[in-house]
């Protein structure tokens, strides 16, 4: 080999390597910062909320934090709808839940622990009258990690949470002259039961000139009526003995009452308990509505105060049993003008209750109620006493003559 050569070509290898060394290798370029996830108070912020839309959050307190929850008119031919969903914060991608309720606006909702078990709830405003207002309630199963929605707070109105007595406590009010429903309620072995239930209303069947207070309590599985009186409209002490009623679930009337009579007599029959004061020698008597009918019918059975041992007459029939409280199921009236008292049973309603009863009267010779003919037809409305008429559906009236109902046209008049 040329000696010549092998000099030239050590130096271009030394070059060459050199110029390698010298290249500097491409930098790797770095990923972009992964964005910060957005607080659940940001996404709300994010949010429509107008007269359409509202959003809100609830801090369940359990494993899942704080959910979003967003609520939209239905649109497309669903009108008086609502889109409910639920999100969680941290995946937004769909709702982990999404329901449609009949609501009449969208804007109102309550944040509270509504069962008492220390998870957070949610309430929505789904109907407003004049001032009873009602509401949605969906509970929080942190087992199931859903909010569940409670059917018995739909009829409450305007409730309020007692979270030291964990009570729940509704107002209805019907009337400028602050006649209304007012409703206690307590959960019971997991259900929400309405235990003490005070009602005020302008009497219709003495033709609106008087007020009727009646108080009913939930006692051994029954609605027990423990104190019914009426009173004249002037007269103002009703409002002082509904105090009493609403300020203590332990008062249960003056000694001697009803409470004191059937404490302890109640045995898990009859699903409702009340009074009808007859005007005659036997005076108030009791009357108890078993919880099961039989081919018969449901039995009505009538006591007299001053001996339980057995009723003194039992009636069986068919009718509309009510859950919950009495309310307008049955109405005590003078239905024969007589001046006995007498009561009616609701056998057949239609969805604004009103509806069809069957009335027995009260008989002083027999010391018995007798079923009374003429009501079959008559969607009882209201009655006057001054002129022996009872008002049924608008387009028609019934006057009591020869011991039965007329049926007259308005137009008779």
């Amino acid at each position: 080999m040329n000696k010549k050569i092998i000099p030239w070509a050590l130096l271009c290898i030394l070059l060459l390597g050199g110029c390698q060394r010298g290249e500097e290798a491409p930098a790797i370029s770095a990923s972009p910062p992964e964005p910060t996830p957005k607080t659940a108070q940001e996404l709300l912020e994010e949010q429509i909320i107008d007269d359409t839309h509202d959003a809100f959050l609830v801090d369940t307190g359990g494993r899942m934090g704080a959910l979003l929850v967003t609520v939209e008119q239905y649109p497309d031919g669903y009108e008086g709808y609502g889109l409910f969903e639920v999100w969680d914060p941290r995946d937004m991608a769909h709702p982990i839940q999404r329901e449609i309720k009949p609501l009449d606006s969208v804007g109102l909702h309550q944040t509270v622990d509504a069962d008492f078990d220390g998870w957070g709830d949610f309430g929505y405003l789904y109907a407003m009258g004049n001032q009873p207002n009602y509401w949605y309630f969906w509970l929080w199963d942190e087992e199931q990690g859903r909010f569940a929605e409670e059917p018995a707070f739909a009829d409450i109105s305007d409730p309020v949470f007692d979270q030291e007595k964990q009570l729940v406590h509704g107002w209805a009010r019907s009337s400028g002259a602050s006649t209304g429903l007012s409703t206690t309620h307590r959960w019971i072995d997991g259900e929400l039961i309405c235990v003490r239930r005070i009602e005020a209303e302008i009497d219709a069947n003495t033709g609106f000139e008087s007020i009727f207070l009646s108080v009913e309590d939930w006692i051994d599985g029954a609605q027990v009526e423990l104190f019914y009186q009426t009173y004249d409209f002037e007269d103002g002490s009703w409002f002082e003995e509904r105090e009493k009623w609403e300020a203590d679930l332990d008062y249960h009337g003056e000694p001697g009452g009803v409470y004191d009579r059937i404490s302890g007599w109640l045995d898990g029959r009859w699903s409702h308990v009340f009074t009808v004061d007859t005007g005659g020698s036997l005076g108030t008597l009791l009357v108890t509505v078993e919880r099961e009918p039989s081919d018969e019918g449901t039995a009505i059975c009538v006591w007299d105060m001053s001996d339980l041992s057995q009723p003194m007459q039992t009636i069986h029939a068919y009718i509309c049993q009510p859950e919950g409280a009495l309310g307008g199921w049955r109405r005590r009236v003078d239905a024969d003008f007589d001046g006995y008292g007498d009561f009616g049973y609701l056998w057949a309603f239609q969805k604004d209750h009103a509806g069809f009863y069957d009335f027995w009267r009260w008989d002083e010779g027999a010391r018995q109620f007798v079923r009374m003919d003429g009501f079959e037809d008559l969607k009882l409305m209201w009655s006057d006493p001054d002129t022996k008429t009872v008002y049924g559906d608008l387009e028609g009236y019934f006057q009591w003559e020869n011991g039965r109902f007329a049926r007259y046209e308005e137009q008779d008049r």
